[in-house]
């Protein structure tokens, strides 16, 4: 078992502690759908069904990532620096263009207030 496959195991294991089967809706191949739903319902108050639905997804689809980072704040002593690693490599390949993506979305103009280019 690599890294990846450990980390995804241990972090749905800490969710499985608190919310039982719940947890199924925190992996990366569960689509979020209920949640989508009824975020997109919520979102589509301010910008109608489709873009509503649209910014949900973009919201919930990284849902595996969202709890990689909580359970790693929660509980960084149960990880691996490889685990963590390989944690914080998925996280920032997937998340960071949903995020922008939903933001774009609902209307944010999104910058970088880092001025982090090019890795520098």
């Amino acid at each position: 078992m690599d890294a990846h496959d450990s980390v995804r195991d241990k972090v749905q294991a800490i969710f499985q502690e608190w919310a039982g089967e719940r947890a199924n809706l925190l992996r990366g191949d569960v689509p979020a759908r209920d949640a989508n739903t009824i975020l997109g319902q919520a979102l589509a108050r301010t910008h109608g069904a489709l873009k509503g639905d649209e910014i949900a997804f973009h919201l919930v689809d990284w849902n595996s990532d969202a709890a990689f980072i909580v359970a790693a704040i929660l509980f960084p002593a149960r990880f691996t620096p490889d685990e963590l690693e390989a944690g914080a490599e998925a996280m920032l390949i997937h998340m960071p263009s949903h995020v922008l993506a939903a933001a774009r979305l609902s209307g944010h103009d999104v910058e970088d207030i880092f001025d982090e280019k090019d890795g520098a």
